[in-house]
């Protein structure tokens, strides 16, 4: 028995989709112009059927009880007043508005039309619905609001005893937070009236994503973000798949938890984090990165102002091997393992970014040379190259310089020595007076030898 009567719905419904179409193909047969300057309506008596061309004459402005089914085709106006153009048409069945220059609704659809089961507007640019736009419409069975311009939709008043079809395909719909309604499946709910839940797709930041799919992502991300103290965002979803081709999707979910007063790095994160901001707290242990499945995922880490004073946790980590950018600035880090880490950037193909600037960099013969290297080698990946100084505490000539920019004797000479008394200096000068003095010596027993004949002195004592 219910079999049957689903079918006989089912056929009911049929017929009367088709019948709502092939009124509409009266735009394109009927004998009137669509592109007229004139505004030009047709009545068929017979079928109760009105079709209008760019607006409606003077003659149906107050209306007409014997019109069942109204059809305006090419609206030519950017509003349409539902109050005001449908007053006396109280036996109108079916209302259909096709393409056109429609923008806005001016007013919620009056209850003098209480019997209408069918509204149609598609093709327009029709951009948001009034509030509460449909409710006096007790009777509505099918709302067709296919290929427009409607970002928000979330559709107030739709919760009508007899509604059974929303369409809303083909409109640049915002997939956000305001829009989990269409999660809902409960019977009657509004989420379960929408027939083309399949075909209908987001708007930027997410455009040409499956709306369904990416609503799920943002309802899933705001309930695990509420067991954080920090702010989170979808902030790009690509598919896993061919296009065309109905996948799943990949989510980048960026997290904020900075300016939040933590000691540690958070234990738990929001399923697919790949960007974590923690700047300004007071975190000094970077070893969760290393043990915390939670953190496989994050490629961008910005950890700025905290109390990090080293990094070497981080040494011989999968995370570091696969680490997209790193944000240390403004941190106590003195030195770090530059031999080890010259070696994950040789090998990490995803680094992009590096940022070390603001730390109180330690600048001695032990550290610096192979720090310096590191720096010149990877010039393109510290963004902040400038600003990576030794530290300005440093009782040294060295204190706020530029570290890419010292020279050797400047990083390896001992601070208490005076640079022009330097021993190797002294031993330099000394050889080059001794070897000028042996060739005044020789050139003046050439001159000797010559004027008198006389060989040099010491020449004479050799045997």
């Amino acid at each position: 028995m219910w079999t049957l009567f689903r079918l006989v719905l089912l056929t009911t419904t049929w017929l009367a989709n088709s019948s709502v179409s092939a009124k509409e193909e009266e735009c394109s047969l009927s004998h009137l112009q669509p592109n007229a300057t004139s505004e030009k309506c047709e009545f068929k008596e017979h079928d109760g059927l009105l079709v209008c061309f760019h607006s409606l004459d003077d003659r149906w402005k107050s209306g007409s009880e014997n019109v069942k089914t109204l059809i305006l085709c090419h609206w030519s106006l950017e509003t349409f007043d539902p109050a005001v153009a449908l007053h006396g048409f109280p036996s109108l069945r079916n209302l259909i508005i096709t393409n056109g220059s429609l923008v806005t609704l001016s007013s919620a659809f009056p209850a003098e039309i209480r019997l209408v089961e069918t509204i149609k507007v598609t093709g327009t640019r029709l951009e948001k619905l009034p509030d509460h736009a449909f409710s006096d419409l007790e009777n509505l069975k099918r709302l067709d609001l296919r290929n427009n311009s409607i970002q928000d939709a979330n559709v107030s008043g739709l919760e009508l005893p007899l509604l059974r079809e929303v369409y809303l395909s083909g409109n640049p719909l915002k997939c956000a937070e305001s829009t989990k309604w269409i999660l809902d499946e409960r019977e009657n709910s509004l989420g379960r009236k929408i027939v083309d839940k399949k075909n209908l797709r987001c708007a930027a930041p997410f455009e040409g994503r499956p709306l369904f799919q990416v609503v799920e992502i943002i309802k899933t991300l705001t309930e695990e973000c509420m067991k954080t103290v920090c702010e989170c965002e979808l902030a790009y979803v690509v598919s896993e798949g061919k296009k065309h081709i109905q996948t799943q999707l990949m989510a980048f979910v960026s997290v904020n938890c900075s300016d939040r007063g933590l000691t540690e790095i958070p234990d738990f994160l929001p399923a697919n984090t790949t960007t974590l901001r923690l700047t300004g707290n007071k975190i000094h242990n970077l070893r969760p990165l290393t043990s915390n499945p939670a953190y496989r995922g994050v490629i961008d880490l910005y950890l700025d102002d905290n109390q990090i004073e080293s990094i070497v946790q981080l040494e011989g980590s999968s995370w570091l091997d696969r680490f997209r950018l790193l944000s240390l600035r403004g941190n106590g880090l003195t030195d770090l393992p530059a031999y080890a880490l010259a070696n994950v950037l040789q090998q990490n193909r995803n680094a992009v970014g590096l940022y070390l600037g603001n730390n109180p960099w330690r600048c001695d013969c032990l550290f610096t040379p192979g720090f310096q290297d590191l720096l010149i080698k990877y010039t393109n990946l510290v963004k902040d190259i400038n600003d990576v100084r030794c530290s300005s505490t440093d009782e040294d000539d060295n204190r706020g310089k530029i570290i890419r920019d010292l020279t050797r004797t400047e990083i390896c000479m001992p601070p208490d020595e005076d640079p022009l008394l330097h021993p190797l200096d002294v031993l330099n000068i000394i050889l080059a007076f001794l070897i000028l003095l042996i060739i005044g010596k020789v050139l003046y027993d050439y001159w000797s030898f010559r004027r008198t004949g006389k060989l040099p002195w010491i020449v004479t004592k050799i045997p």
